[in-house]
């Protein structure tokens, strides 16, 4: 429940979204670096990307387009910096999966503050509803045992902290195997999945799902929740009721009900709505405490 702790915001800025839905999303590192400006003023704690080009194509492991970004946001905020790893969906190459992390550790300037690692299988087929099919019938995100194994120990060896996805009570209890087998540590940052309706392969964001999902990760850890193809606002008020934190988008969601929001309009959205519930936002230096990062602190 509600202790008091702050609120810790991440902004999810872009994905693999397109803007059909918002001409808002960034694409650019400019773009993206504008946002997480925004982003910090509206009350986000934590910056997490993908990088691309200019023109929206992706370019997941291209080292200079990270640190484009993470040199324009450490000049001008003070924001933990959260970029993806390469080759999404990728099982067969987890050095080259993790290689623009290791060269952007090498320099404590542009060190990242830690990565997102996903637990278990999802479906992410799309669904429309309007005419009862769906759009695509082959995107499922594979993540083996014996490949997360292998990604967990490059990522030991890197010193970087572990950002653990799940998309259900599943997901949660096969990570906690590897907490177990030591290739995870105790520290962690649990991220709670869930889905619209769009994306019926994953958990909706209902109290009930939420429930599950806490009666399966360790008491006491933190958590955050967010949701692919779908409106986290009501999600967002039950997370800061229950003491958790909140991920939110608009690489995730357009939020069209809104008009054209910007990211930050979505995090000051929450951020007035945390208040209002009686919890105070988090500074990035809260965030790092929260999260028990003041050992990786970046320069």
């Amino acid at each position: 429940m509600n202790d008091g702790t702050p609120l810790v915001i991440e902004v999810r800025c872009n994905e693999s979204a397109d803007r059909g839905g918002n001409p808002a999303l960034p694409y650019g590192p400019q773009e993206v670096i504008e946002e997480g400006i925004l982003a910090r003023e509206a009350g986000a704690s934590i910056l997490h990307w993908h990088a691309r080009d200019i023109d929206g194509s992706e370019r997941p492991n291209d080292t200079a387009l990270y640190r484009e970004v993470i040199e324009g946001v450490r000049e001008q905020t003070d924001l933990l910096l959260h970029p993806t790893l390469g080759f999404i969906g990728t099982q067969g190459d987890a050095r080259g999966r993790v290689r623009h992390i290791q060269e952007l550790n090498e320099d404590p300037k542009t060190r990242i503050d830690m990565v997102p690692v996903d637990f278990g299988a999802f479906g992410a087929d799309v669904w429309d509803g309007e005419y009862g099919r769906f759009l695509t019938d082959d995107q499922v995100i594979v993540n083996r045992v014996g490949y997360l194994s292998e990604l967990l120990g490059v990522l030991q060896e890197t010193d970087v902290f572990v950002y653990s996805v799940v998309w259900g009570a599943g997901a949660v209890r096969t990570a906690r195997s590897f907490q177990e087998m030591g290739l995870l540590d105790r520290s962690t940052f649990w991220c709670l999945g869930f889905t619209g309706g769009e994306v019926p392969g994953g958990p909706p964001p209902t109290l009930a799902n939420l429930q599950t999902f806490l009666e399966a990760i360790p008491a006491g850890d933190p958590w955050t929740v967010h949701c692919r193809n779908g409106d986290a606002l009501p999600l967002a008020a039950l997370a800061i009721m229950q003491g958790g934190h909140v991920s939110i988008g608009l690489g995730d969601y357009p939020y069209s009900r809104f008009g054209k929001p910007r990211n930050s309009d979505l995090v000051k959205m929450v951020a007035d709505m945390s208040v209002t519930l009686g919890r105070p936002v988090a500074r990035p230096s809260e965030a790092r405490e929260i999260l028990q990062l003041g050992h990786l602190q970046s320069v």
